[in-house]
């Protein structure tokens, strides 16, 4: 794994497009600056900066980089402020897991503190399973692919959840009897568990000759975008991307009703601002689908 030390040194260098800049923001010199993005590129086995372009330019590794990082940076600030609850508000902890929480909700906060105000959000991540998780009073899931809902849980619906297999306009793939094959697969530390059920499914298992393994699914995205593989993601994750065409999905989705979920705390009593919450993620599901997601002409 690569060192975290060089990360900001990266981030800054490349958002104010100057390592002089990045130099001065960070309180470092010129060439500490320097040293610190050469140590990441080293540590990663990839070159990230083209340093023959002028203005300072990115090799498409260091742009997969770069968006995870802004990302990650973006999110950790938007999660520290909503960690310091408003005085006298009403507080509401979520547990989520961090893709979930990068790509999808740390941008809608803006509308939910809009609408409620007087709540205060606390969020806390979810690794492979959502039961580890203790301190919560809603926790959400999406990966249907993985479990059926249980019958002895009390569960609220969000809303449906599309699975696709998905990879950059630009890289090479084939369709053989309705199966996607592809060199490379990007698949995270924590990925989408398949039940049997859907292990041969086309639309979501590709025929692959090797994978490439990142920390989280939103890197797998960047990766994707980048171009270094196929990638299977429930589509909101990837929304701006396929949407603007960076990401395709040359098979389709897979669509499965009512698979976003929301898993009260059972041992906590719901409060006011628990159903604020629930309302409000309910909304915001219900407005992601149906979406168009764009396939490859075949």
């Amino acid at each position: 794994m690569p060192p975290l030390s060089p990360l900001p040194a990266f981030e800054a260098t490349v958002r104010l497009g100057s390592m002089t800049l990045a130099a001065e923001e960070l309180g470092r010199t010129h060439s500490a600056i320097s040293r610190q993005i050469k140590a990441l590129e080293e540590a990663l086995g990839l070159q990230l900066l083209d340093r023959g372009a002028a203005p300072l330019g990115l090799t498409a590794a260091g742009k997969a980089l770069y968006a995870t990082t802004r990302m990650a940076f973006e999110a950790f600030d938007s999660c520290m402020g909503q960690l310091r609850p408003a005085q006298g508000g009403e507080i509401v902890t979520l547990a989520i897991g961090s893709s979930l929480a990068t790509r999808w909700l740390v941008p809608r906060l803006p509308r939910f503190y809009a609408a409620h105000p007087e709540v205060s959000m606390r969020l806390t991540m979810v690794g492979a399973s959502i039961f580890e998780v203790e301190d919560y009073d809603i926790v959400t899931s999406w990966n249907r692919l993985g479990y059926n809902l249980p019958d002895d849980q009390v569960y609220h619906v969000l809303g449906d959840v599309a699975f696709a297999l998905v990879c950059a306009p630009g890289y090479r793939f084939r369709v053989e009897a309705g199966r996607l094959s592809a060199e490379t697969q990007l698949i995270g530390n924590f990925p989408i568990t398949i039940q049997p059920s859907y292990r041969d499914h086309p639309l979501v298992v590709p025929m692959v000759a090797r994978s490439l393994t990142f920390p989280h699914t939103h890197m797998c995205i960047e990766a994707a975008v980048g171009g270094l593989g196929v990638t299977l993601i429930e589509t909101r994750l990837a929304q701006p991307e396929l949407a603007d065409g960076r990401l395709i999905a040359p098979l389709g989705v897979l669509t499965i009703k009512d698979g976003l979920v929301a898993f009260p705390h059972p041992r906590r009593e719901p409060k006011a601002a628990t159903r604020k919450l629930l309302a409000w993620l309910k909304a915001e599901a219900a407005a992601d689908y149906p979406q168009t997601v764009v396939g490859n002409n075949l």
